[in-house]
């Protein structure tokens, strides 16, 4: 008799924590998902900036060579 009360129990306390389990895999994978968001950010950003630089510095190098040609 003291099983089947112990195996109601355990079915009784799961159904309580159960739900916890679920809100913090969903805190978890929208804090995950936040992260990613944010690094997906930045590395855009760099990449703008890195080719804002490579166009930047191939404008100087090309206005160097023109004034090298004329003179």
């Amino acid at each position: 008799m003291a099983e089947i009360t112990d195996i109601k129990f355990q079915a009784l306390t799961m159904l309580s924590v159960k739900p916890m389990l679920q809100k913090l895999r969903q805190w978890w994978l929208r804090r995950t998902e936040e992260h990613f968001l944010i690094c997906a950010a930045v590395e855009h950003e760099r990449a703008c900036e890195a080719e804002e630089n490579e166009a930047y510095y191939q404008k100087r190098a090309a206005m160097a060579r023109s004034l090298q040609y004329w003179n």
